[in-house]
This record gives structure tokens, C-alpha cells and sequence, in this order.
């Protein structure tokens, strides 16, 4: 196949799957009112794939590297700074022309790659051939997939093993010739119910005594004893918005609950190499968050956007601290975006996968995380409480009040009034929401803390050399 359309993913959702949201258990997730929703977000991908466009479609198609077949370009594993930049671009571009982020295969890869990595480090021919086979067949029917990553960890202090609930970290409970038989729950996890694969990493490195816990592996998101409780998300546009003339993006995550689930060894790629949980773990978070700093860069840019076009329509574009404000913002953007793309020029490599720096791609992720809530202070104070106080549209429409409206509600000359409440409208969703409050958190916790970031820098960070040039600076004999 190769190639899927977008009905073909559609229609590959309507497998049986046990999805729940706001307490109700949903029949046919293509057609609910939020989930319906990011089942469209990701359908774009799919939709990347078949642009009319042929330099759309040749970023985000490949040819197989040994059959020469078109597939998505997500599935090609990264073997030098090229494939890692294409990556970006495709995360980019997917943006830009969609109006969202589709996420339908970025973390899936994330962790495939991971995979790779650590089974190659091992020399463990079965773990190999069955993460070769499973990107085959992910290629061959063009699959979207998700990454069950983050654990629910319970008592926080305490070891996976010395939990209440043993389950509280994701565990094999039984073994037999033909696999394993899992149980736990993974939380936070992006794109669950509307993905065809899951792809399960461990959560933290594991010790010697918690081997069961030790796991990773590959199931159909339909696979018996598996659910999915989603959080409730937005939705369509509504009539008091003003909004831009293409549908709404958004996705939803999930806790995915293992109830005894059944994996067959083929699809199995760790289990119980205690020794190399960290290793894949840590391979995953820097593939990932390089996903993630590529995604937001774009993210941050119309943030910088709305801040430049507020000032402009408030008549406060010449206004030294306004001024000062904005070149704030706009050092926070493009330091993200160059050290994303250093990230990508100066790749790690495990024997011919490459792998994101590691030092640089942390770096990024934290300074994305780290400045984040004071960017948007920056960019709420350059807009004004009126992003939290603005009549929506309806009222806009409403001939009783639109002259009122029309005529206080003017800013800059240079601009019309629904030109400026449209803008503000957007910094109203941007920055003053329930929907901007959840991507302050997410900044925070989404691929990884900012305390596990510091931690993988002071790994990474080339100390030694930093002291040795010290010393030599200094007279010492090294």
C-alpha cells in the first residue's frame, strides 16, 4: 500500500477500539464532536502525503530505501543530518499548511527509533528483526502511531517495585512461548485513541530487582483488554469566535489502561534487559524532544506575531518598551530555532542511526520551557486586558450593538476594528484560555521536566574540557 488516503485512515479507526470521554464510551470516534476532532488534525498527514502540490508531497514522501516504494517520510530512520533536517521540515511545513500539528507518526518514530538504537547497542538479533519487521509492516500499510511513554508512578518517592499497586508502572505479569502478558496504565499520551499502533518505552531506568518493568513492545490500538480514557478537549469553532476560514485543529491524549494485555514475541523489544531501560529511554527523550523543539518553533513564532500585530493595531509599535518587549520575544524565537537546527547538523551516531545531539536538543527543549511563561507575560502585557475582557463575535453581529462596537473599539488608524478584534480574538485563544492554560503546563511537563532536561545537559556537557582549558588559562600543569 504505501500510501494510505484519509477515508482509509478513517475508516481504520472503526476497528472496535474501547475509547472513553467524559464518562461515555464512544461507538465511532470519526464522527464525535472532540474527537472527531483530532482524528481530522491527524488525518492531515495523510492528507500531506497526496498534496496537488508536488514539493509538498515529495517532503513528506520517500521512496523505500531498498524497493524504491513511495512511503511517508516519517519511516525513513535517520542516517545523517539530512534525514534528522527533514524531520523538522516536515513538522514545520505540516503547520504552516495545515493550521495544526497532525502528529500521527512523529512519536511513534520517536520511539521505533529508540528501539533501533538500544537493540542494536545490545547485539540482540531478535530485538533487531523485530523492530526491522515492525517498520516494514508501520510502512507497507501506512499506520499512524503513538508512543506509551509516561507511566501513572503513583507514590512519586517510591520505586516502580515498592509500589501499592505494582502496576502502577507499566509490567509483564506472564510469559509463554508464544509472548507476554502486560498490565499498568500510560498517561499524557498524545494521539492514543486515534492512532493504529502503540509503541510502549519505558518510563525511567529500572533496577536490577525490576526487570518485569523493563518492557517495550508494539500492539494494535485495538488489541483486546486495552482502553482509552481521553481528556475532553474544545471541539469545533463555535459561533461567538473569530476564526480563521479552515477547521479547527487539536489533539487529544489519553491514559491507555493495560487490562492483562497480550503481546507475541515478535513484537516485543525489551524485556527485562533491566541494564538498557536507561538507554532507551534516554534515546527516546532526545528523539523526542527534538520533535518537540522542531514543533515549536512555529508555535512561538505566531505568539511573536500576535505580540508585533497588537502592538501595530494598539498604535504602540514606536514605544521604546513595547519596542524592548518585542526584541525580547523575538531573541526568545530565534535562539529556539537555531539551536533546533544545530541540533540536527551535529548528530550523535549509533552505528549508522543518527541521533539527535543530545546536549543541543536539551538545551533547546529547556529553553523553550524554561522562558515560556515569560514570553507570554511579555505578550499579554504588549496586548492588553483586553484580550480577556473582549464581546465575541456574536455580539460583533448583533445590529442592536455592532455600531457601538465598530466605533470604541477601534485602535490604529492603519487598521478596522474587526481587523483588531479578529487579532485579539486570537491572543484571547493564544495567551487568556482554557486551551493557552494547558499549553503553559504542557511547556512545563510535555516531553520530559525541565529537571530531566538539566539532568541530560550535565550529562551531556563536556566539563573535563571546560576545567582542562581553565586550568591551562590559569598556569596549572594539566
Amino acid at each position: 500500500m504505501g500510501i494510505r488516503t484519509v477515508e482509509e485512515y478513517k475508516e481504520s479507526l472503526r476497528d472496535g477500539r474501547r475509547v472513553y470521554i467524559r464518562g461515555s464510551k464512544v461507538e465511532d470516534i470519526t464522527r464525535h464532536p472532540v474527537l472527531g476532532v483530532s482524528v481530522n488534525t491527524v488525518a492531515q498527514g495523510f492528507a500531506l502525503t497526496s498534496h496537488p502540490d508536488l514539493e509538498v508531497r515529495n517532503l513528506f514522501t520517500a521512496p523505500h530505501p531498498e524497493t524504491g516504494e513511495l512511503i511517508n517520510r516519517y519511516f525513513v530512520t535517520p542516517r545523517n543530518p539530512e534525514d534528522l533536517a527533514n524531520r523538522t521540515k516536515m513538522i514545520q511545513r505540516s503547520i504552516e499548511l495545515t493550521g495544526g500539528l497532525p502528529f500521527g507518526k512523529d512519536i511513534g518514530t520517536d520511539c521505533l527509533n529508540a528501539a533501533f538504537v538500544v537493540a542494536g547497542r545490545m547485539g540482540n538479533k531478535q530485538y533487531q528483526e523485530n523492530a526491522r519487521n515492525f517498520l516494514e509492516y508501520v510502512r507497507k500499510k501506512d499506520l499512524a502511531m503513538c508512543g506509551a511513554v509516561t507511566c501513572v508512578k503513583g507514590d512519586r518517592s517510591k520505586e516502580p517495585s515498592k509500589q501499592k499497586h505494582p502496576d502502577y508502572y507499566l509490567h509483564v505479569v506472564d510469559k509463554n512461548k508464544d509472548g507476554i502478558v502486560v498490565k499498568g496504565a500510560k498517561i499524557h499520551i498524545t494521539s492514543a485513541p486515534v492512532s493504529n499502533e502503540i509503541i510502549v518505552v519505558p518510563t525511567r531506568q529500572m533496577r536490577e530487582n525490576e526487570g518485569d518493568y523493563a518492557v517495550s513492545f508494539a500492539i494494535p490500538s485495538n488489541t483486546k483488554g486495552v482502553v482509552f480514557i481521553c481528556r475532553a478537549g474544545r471541539g469545533e469553532w463555535t459561533e461567538h469566535e473569530f476564526h480563521p476560514d479552515r477547521p479547527i485543529r487539536e489533539l487529544t491524549e489519553a491514559m491507555i489502561v493495560f487490562d492483562n494485555v497480550f503481546v507475541p514475541w515478535e513484537r516485543v523489544f525489551l524485556c527485562g534487559e533491566w541494564q538498557f531501560s536507561m538507554l532507551l529511554a534516554y534515546t527516546f527523550a532526545t528523539f523526542h524532544r527534538f520533535t518537540a523543539i522542531s514543533y515549536k518553533v512555529p508555535a512561538v513564532e505566531v505568539m511573536a506575531g500576535i505580540a508585533v500585530a497588537m502592538a501595530e493595531y494598539n498604535g504602540l509599535d514606536k514605544v521604546g518598551h513595547i519596542r524592548n518587549k518585542l526584541a525580547e520575544i523575538a531573541g526568545y524565537v530565534e535562539t529556539l530555532r537555531a539551536l533546533a537546527n544545530a541540533s540536527a547538523k551535529d548528530p550523535v551516531m549509533y552505528g549508522d542511526i543518527a541521533v539527535p545531539n543530545p546536549l543541543i536538543t536539551n538545551m533547546a527543549k529547556l529553553h523553550f520551557a524554561s522562558k515560556y511563561h515569560e514570553i507570554m507575560k511579555l505578550v499579554q502585557d504588549i496586548c492588553g486586558g483586553i484580550i480577556a475582557t473582549t464581546p465575541d463575535k456574536k455580539d460583533w453581529e448583533n445590529p442592536d450593538i455592532h455600531d457601538y462596537l465598530e466605533h470604541y473599539l477601534g485602535g490604529s488608524d492603519k487598521f478596522s476594528t474587526e481587523e483588531r478584534l479578529r487579532m485579539i480574538h486570537l491572543a484571547q485563544r493564544m495567551a487568556c484560555s482554557h486551551e493557552s492554560a494547558f499549553h503553559e503546563v504542557t511547556t512545563v511537563h510535555a516531553e520530559g521536566s525541565m529537571a530531566t532536561q538539566m539532568m541530560m545537559i550535565m550529562a551531556e556537557a563536556p566539563f573535563k574540557k571546560y576545567k582542562t582549558m581553565a586550568r591551562v588559562a590559569a598556569g596549572i600543569k594539566v
